[in-house]
């Protein structure tokens, strides 16, 4: 296939220098476009998923080593670096996750490389994928199918493996009750809106804590509770609720990344006496993405989205703020 000439220079969304209420990033057009190394890829980016931890890092919540955030992107590899397949890649269409990359050789990613503690971050540690071009490490990028659309494979890349990999660390079993609090928009997907979207993805019951106490209405139809939460919400309050609904022998996994730093509300007599799990979750397996992949091809696994442009990306992050985003937003990226 023929590869557009690359040019030295590129457009990307830059964190600003000062950040306002309104302006969080500049579009600049005078990026330099990056050379793959040994073992990376050069990737055309078509679309980026827009996740609420960009707007963590952008207003400096969390820590950040780069001015381009993202790390839901999709695109075509337009050169390779040393050791890499040429054949195998140019041309291929593939995903840039928040795993950026791994060492592969800790002891830690003999278990699991997800939590490597050398690991690199797309939109953190290294520049993300808010911009028209960036290098990867073949080894970590994910083969994008055919069949999905750029567009709605962005959100799978971060958001839905999130989930995913969450459903599967709660070992839940057919006919087993769980629930997702903060469902209906980011990563769990404003009120009747969210409501009609949960319902229309398969959801039994849909339950706003603004109308009800949910705790007491999730025990009404449990009557032990659930056997697992999934809490994509961020507050202190959510956690507490996620906790309290639990059934004996439930497991809580922790998604949704605070704003500001609190203690689980968890004792060890809950803890001990109903003999209760938690365990985290960011970012799932090679594998997981693939089988979750699968999933979307075959049209188990949708994600709501709604397409910008790139140089709407700071109403977009107002949207953000506002939890104002009925599913995910992808950016359009420039071509």
């Amino acid at each position: 296939m023929s590869i557009p000439p690359i040019p030295p220079i590129q457009i990307a969304a830059v964190i600003a220098s000062s950040t306002s209420d309104t302006v969080k990033v500049g579009i600049k057009s005078n990026r330099p476009v990056p050379t793959p190394g040994k073992g990376e890829i050069l990737v055309k980016l078509e679309f980026s998923g827009v996740c609420h931890s960009d707007l963590h890092s952008i207003r400096g919540d969390t820590p950040m080593l780069t001015d381009v955030a993202g790390h839901e992107g999709v695109g075509k590899v337009v050169k390779v670096g040393p050791e890499v397949h040429e054949k195998q890649w140019m041309g291929t269409r593939v995903g840039i996750r928040w795993l950026y990359s791994s060492c592969r050789q800790c002891e830690i990613c003999e278990i699991n490389h997800t939590v490597c503690p050398y690991q690199k971050n797309a939109g953190a540690n290294v520049p993300g994928t808010f911009q028209q071009y960036i290098v990867s490490p073949a080894l970590h990028v994910t083969r994008i199918p055919e069949q999905l659309s750029p567009d709605s494979a962005a959100p799978l890349l971060c958001a839905g493996i999130a989930m995913y990999s969450s459903i599967m660390k709660t070992k839940t079993r057919p006919g087993d009750y769980l629930a997702i609090l903060g469902a209906g928009g980011g990563l769990g997907h404003i009120g009747d809106k969210k409501k009609k979207l949960c319902l229309s993805l398969g959801a039994t019951e849909f339950l706003d804590y603004r109308e009800i106490n949910i705790v007491q209405a999730v025990k009404a139809t449990t009557t032990f509770g659930v056997h697992a939460v999934i809490c994509t919400a961020n507050g202190e309050r959510a956690y507490e609720q996620s906790m309290q609904m639990l059934r004996p022998f439930g497991t809580l996994v922790c998604v949704g990344i605070p704003n500001k730093p609190f203690r689980l509300p968890a004792t060890p007599f809950d803890m001990i006496v109903k003999g209760l799990t938690i365990v985290g979750n960011s970012a799932g397996t090679a594998d997981e993405m693939d089988e979750m992949l699968a999933m979307a091809v075959a049209g188990d696994v949708k994600a709501h989205v709604e397409v910008f442009g790139l140089d709407n990306i700071n109403d977009v992050l107002d949207r953000l703020e506002r939890s104002e985003i009925d599913g995910r937003v992808v950016l359009r990226i420039p071509q």
